[in-house]
């Protein structure tokens, strides 16, 4: 029993000293952040494409030889032209039409005065009714081929405008599928254009995903070492004949970044629930397990052991004896001892 006190005694004089010499050393400048309580999800990441609402194969209406189409990597605002088809045998038949026009009207002019002579005769019986029939007839016919005439020159005219492909929105020509010289049929696609503001992100899920995504929930998206948050604009119910996996579109509102950028999104997995976060650099990982430091009231570090959950971002659950609003040591923790002593700088400040 003597033994055991003196021990005890022993552990305590040194637990004592320890302290003690802790407090003597000159302050260590540590940067510190809260622990937050918050309410999250469990996720998994998933491969996604940061796609552009606004991205189309642009054709033409009417066939022809390209006599210019505009380089990949060019920005057309809407309403500019990114391709030209020839268009030489289109005026000529403007002209052609313009003529018929012409003469048709001065035919008709003809006939109208014909009929007002004729009419007339016919008052003083001095011309059979046959002749004035004949005479309206002649009227009406110049008059049908005005209206034909007209028509056709109002088709010419939209085909000499469709030699144009004209760009539908802003955007830049991504892929140019056929070169000037070569001809293109109708329908047939010549240019992509795609716009760089419109952006989404495109990704796919399973079905047991499906009951923790609705229209309008936040995710969290990560590129390299950039996060953010995206917020689901659409999910289409239909699943993959061979993946079963479901399209699923986020909108965001990064202007950084540019289609076809190859993201992962944290899809959730359970139902939120409460939980205490820490930033990822509170952690310290050792041999003999993993904890973080706190600072006390006495601005005194104390090393409490932790387990780690779920991760949101740049912050991950802990597990144990740490509380919301626990100052947690992220930087200047590298050579701690518990019971330190340390002085708290700005986040910004190099420690």
């Amino acid at each position: 029993m003597r033994k055991l006190l003196a021990h005890i005694v022993l552990a305590l004089f040194a637990a004592t000293a320890h302290a003690q010499e802790m407090m003597e050393r000159p302050p260590v400048f540590v940067v510190t952040e809260p622990a937050v309580k918050k309410s999250v999800s469990p996720t998994v990441l998933y491969s996604g494409t940061l796609i552009s609402r606004d991205d189309a194969y642009l054709a033409g209406e009417v066939p022809g030889h390209l006599t210019w189409v505009a380089d990949v990597g060019s920005r057309f605002q809407k309403g500019e032209t990114v391709a030209k088809l020839d268009d030489v045998f289109i005026r000529q038949q403007l002209i052609e039409e313009q003529s018929i026009i012409q003469s048709e009207k001065a035919r008709y002019e003809y006939h109208t005065r014909q009929v007002e002579r004729f009419s007339k005769l016919l008052t003083d019986d001095n011309i059979a009714m046959s002749q004035v029939d004949a005479a309206r007839r002649d009227q009406s016919v110049a008059r049908s081929n005005i209206l034909s005439a007209e028509a056709r020159l109002v088709q010419a005219e939209e085909h000499l405008r469709r030699t144009q492909i004209i760009a539908p929105f802003d955007g830049i020509v991504s892929e140019r599928r056929l070169q000037a010289g070569e001809w293109a049929d109708k329908g047939e696609a010549i240019v992509r254009l795609v716009s760089s503001e419109n952006l989404e992100i495109q990704t796919h899920i399973p079905s047991s995903a499906l009951p923790f995504v609705t229209v309008g929930t936040p995710l969290i998206y990560s590129h390299g070492k950039l996060n953010g948050t995206g917020r689901v604009r659409t999910l289409v119910p239909i699943g993959g004949d061979l993946s079963r996996l479901y399209e699923l579109r986020i909108s965001i509102s990064d202007a950084s970044l540019s289609a076809g950028t190859l993201l992962r999104v944290a899809i959730p997995t359970a139902h939120p629930r409460e939980v205490v976060l820490v930033p990822r650099d509170a952690l310290v990982l050792r041999r003999e397990g993993m904890y973080v430091f706190r600072v006390n009231d006495q601005s005194v570090a104390e090393k409490v052991a932790v387990q780690t959950g779920i991760a949101e971002s740049d912050s991950i659950e802990v597990i144990g004896g740490i509380w919301e609003s626990d100052r947690v040591i992220t930087r200047g923790g590298e050579n701690l001892q518990p019971g330190m002593v340390v002085k708290v700088r700005p986040l910004l400040a190099d420690p």
